[in-house]
């Protein structure tokens, strides 16, 4: 499991750094109405991951269960049904994105030129959406192979390339349309790309039309419908602030409000590299039938996944205002206060993420906390809209952290609990109380020693900054935060890593 972690977190460190140089060169290359075009077209475009029913998340289930339990012919059928609902719905994605390309210009009062581009690019978005369904279900396949190298090489690769593209068509001054059809031709790439890595990854795969086996696809939906439900709170979350402060503010404030959120999202994808290789631990120690053994992993992936959040969070409340100010220039530093109420937010929700992963992965309880999810997100768009009147950026923000703290730090966690038979004293006693301390002597420890220190003038001290923050969190966890189990783990790994490294002898 630590080597898919590690896998993941390479992939999203490489994407990461590309992504943090091609933000700000689109943000001022496109400017603040372009660019806010550009965030509105992709919060809409990020609904068509419901297109697929929640198929992708049960083939990542299915896979993984049907590999560990050597059933070939049962992957086979698995493949095959994903395959025909992937086609499916990008057949549906693109009839979709043309029918939005005439109803939204006028919906956010768009006329003139600006009318037609931004319905060229909601056609242009649209349709590389669509292609990338396809490749998004190999992805899919791939992660339940347990091969998140391959997984995590497409990513790589793929974003390595678009990234570079984009950047030079922004240098020769192109602008949003050509950006825009640069993307879709990166999503042919993807999907190309990710056809030659499953066929790699599973050299006796057979796709054949024999393979729709009907009992198959019925058990796939049967747990792919309630995995779109969850998906589709989900989705209210991430992809409907954009669209309030678009129709409510002004479409140039979806830009400040988009840098907190791009930060998050680094956050959210960090966090969800661990979930994967969690997810899979987790549903094999359930299918055999290993509960204590269950419990066990439960609690220490929660512990792991609250210090990873509160260290990851911590640094962004800590330097958040200096990263934007270094990263975007001083103009947007109204992005920090919402940085710092949705950090506190994801915080409370993704510390606490192996019980939602637990109840998908036994498949007992996720009806019921797919129904929750939904409500959460229909709540945030509520909550956001009233807000909004009142507080502008900071409300909608608001908006999103108070469902989100309410539904995945409290009524999530009751649902794993009941699903394990845990108290909640043990729950909190051995999975976060440890953490929480942790987190606490960190944020204070490190406003005691910035308090008075100057503030960061360059990438280079700010790194300087991060990596003594990152000693401190690393000294306070191994003292407080580990039990003594998990500390001898680690020395034991740290020996293997320092000899591996010829740093040290063998012993």
């Amino acid at each position: 499991m630590l080597k898919n972690i590690l896998s993941n977190w390479f992939g999203m460190l490489v994407l990461g750094l590309v992504s943090v140089v091609l933000t700000p060169t689109m943000v001022h290359g496109l400017g603040n109405l372009h660019y806010g075009m550009w965030v509105l077209v992709g919060s809409f475009t990020d609904y068509s991951g419901l297109l697929d029913m929640g198929m992708r998340a049960a083939v990542f289930r299915y896979v993984a269960y049907f590999k560990g339990a050597n059933q070939r012919i049962a992957l086979n059928q698995t493949f095959a049904t994903g395959v025909a609902i992937a086609l499916s719905s990008m057949c549906v994605c693109m009839l979709i994105s043309i029918g939005l390309s005439f109803i939204l210009p006028s919906f956010f009062g768009f006329n003139g030129a600006n009318r037609t581009t931004f319905s060229w690019i909601v056609v242009l978005i649209g349709v590389s959406v669509s292609v990338a369904i396809p490749g998004q279900f190999l992805s899919a396949y791939l992660r339940g192979l347990e091969r998140f190298d391959l997984y995590n090489l497409g990513l790589i690769v793929h974003g390595l390339i678009r990234g570079a593209l984009l950047l030079t068509l922004l240098k020769m001054g192109f602008g949003i349309l050509s950006v825009a059809i640069g993307v879709l031709i990166m999503s042919v790439f993807f999907l190309v790309l990710h056809g030659f890595l499953v066929k790699w990854a599973d050299r006796h795969l057979k796709l054949s039309i024999e393979y729709l086996d009907r009992n198959r696809t019925r058990e796939m939906f049967k747990y792919g419908v309630y995995c779109f439900i969850n998906n589709s709170g989900e989705t209210l979350r991430y992809s409907t602030d954009s669209s309030v402060i678009g129709r409510m503010l002004s479409i140039a404030l979806i830009t400040p409000f988009s840098i907190a959120s791009r930060l998050m999202e680094y956050f959210r994808v960090l966090i969800g590299g661990v979930g994967g290789p969690i997810m899979v631990r987790l549903s094999d120690l359930s299918g055999k039938v290993q509960e204590t053994e269950l419990s066990d992993e439960f609690l220490r992936a929660t512990r792991f996944s609250m210090l990873l959040c509160i260290f990851v969070g911590g640094m962004l409340i800590l330097n958040g205002a200096a990263l934007i100010r270094l990263w975007m220039g001083s103009a947007y530093l109204s992005s920090y206060p919402i940085l710092v109420v949705l950090t506190v937010g994801y915080i409370g929700a993704w510390g606490q993420s192996p019980s939602g992963l637990l109840v998908f992965a036994r498949a007992r309880h996720h009806k019921a906390l797919s129904y929750w999810t939904l409500a959460e997100g229909s709540a945030n768009l509520v909550v956001s809209i009233a807000l909004a009147r009142k507080y502008g950026l900071l409300g909608i923000a608001l908006g999103t952290a108070i469902p989100l703290l309410l539904s995945k730090a409290l009524i999530q966690p009751w649902y794993a609990l009941r699903d394990l038979g845990m108290s909640a004293w043990t729950y909190f006693s051995v999975g976060l109380a440890r953490s929480i301390f942790v987190g606490g002597l960190f944020l204070g420890g490190s406003w005691v020693l910035l308090h008075n220190a100057p503030p960061a003038t360059s990438f280079f001290s700010l790194a300087a900054i991060c990596v003594g923050q990152s000693v401190l969190f690393a000294a306070i966890t191994y003292v407080f935060g580990l039990p003594a189990g998990d500390r001898t783990t680690v020395r034991i790994q740290g020996q293997r890593v320092a000899t591996s490294l010829g740093i040290a002898r063998s012993v």
